[in-house]
């Protein structure tokens, strides 16, 4: 499985695509002619009205038209800005892709001190157990769960299902699909935070190769900061990481700054959960 991982224009999203998604629980209908009227993008209207065409009474759930498929990935992965006649795109988001597995260690490597990413067996146990049980004060890694905070209001499973996630349970705070989104203040403070959860992570693997001293470890933070473009080369491999050391602090530094990208230009965040190779056809 993979993960993708994109900025998403929070406005957008709040005044136009999720009002639609509500609509669409009951009747596309209604949802689509939602879009059309704030839509001034004429490759994203052509696709929603031959949809409209073609559907009487259907839910999104039940929509397996592929039309529907494509305008979706536009409205979810293209950066839109409202010019006079309504919301148009600019370009397509750059974002993070991955594996899912392994991104998810990463994440929780940064943000769960509990986490005991030097040993693969409990750390495999240890992410099970946090699939099952998302916790949110981990937000990256709850949103890589597919994991919603807050919950919207409308089912995000019945909107778009790659791997057949899903949960939505209102009333016990609980929403999870194959993708998930935060806001643009949860991400403003997430980014806020990661000077100081990089640091910890690196004190960490430090203590865990006392008594060497690994001569890069503040060119290390210097990259996962943003000071410098590229990651130094590693004269010691820091035990945590293993083999694969250098490849972890280089997608740390770019899940580091993809998280800062989109708080400096305002934007929250999307993550979209899918099968091999499906993340990054619209990368």
């Amino acid at each position: 499985m993979e993960v993708v991982l994109r900025p998403i224009n929070d406005h957008f999203l709040q005044e136009v695509v999720f009002p639609a998604f509500e609509l669409g629980v009951i009747d596309c209908g209604p949802a689509i002619e939602h879009l059309l009227k704030h839509l001034n993008d004429e490759s994203t209207r052509v696709l929603l009205e031959l949809v409209l065409d073609n559907t009487a009474g259907e839910s999104f759930f039940s929509l397996t038209d592929e039309r529907w498929s494509q305008a979706l990935y536009r409205l979810l992965f293209h950066e839109w800005f409202r010019d006079s006649e309504g919301w148009a795109v600019t370009q397509q988001y750059l974002g993070y892709a991955g594996p899912w597995e392994e991104t998810f260690h990463l994440s929780l490597m940064l943000e769960d001190a509990d986490y005991p990413y030097d040993d693969e067996h409990r750390a495999d146990l240890y992410r099970r157990a946090f699939w099952g049980q998302p916790k949110k004060q981990f937000g990256l890694s709850s949103l890589l769960c597919g994991s919603w905070d807050p919950v919207p209001r409308f089912p995000p499973d019945q909107v778009l299902t790659v791997e057949g996630h899903g949960v939505f349970s209102p009333q016990t705070g609980t929403a999870r699909a194959d993708w998930a989104w935060r806001p643009m203040l949860t991400v403003n403070k997430w980014a806020a935070k990661l000077p100081s959860a990089l640091s910890r992570l690196l004190e960490r693997e430090v203590k865990r190769l006392h008594p060497v001293n690994p001569p890069e470890r503040h060119e290390i933070l210097d990259y996962w900061l943003g000071r410098i473009d590229q990651p130094p080369i590693l004269a010691v491999s820091f035990s945590g990481l293993g083999p694969r050391a250098s490849d972890w602090i280089r997608e740390i530094g770019q899940l580091a700054q993809l998280i800062r990208t989109a708080a400096a230009e305002q934007q929250g965040l999307t993550a979209v959960l899918g099968s091999q190779g499906k993340g990054r056809d619209h990368k």
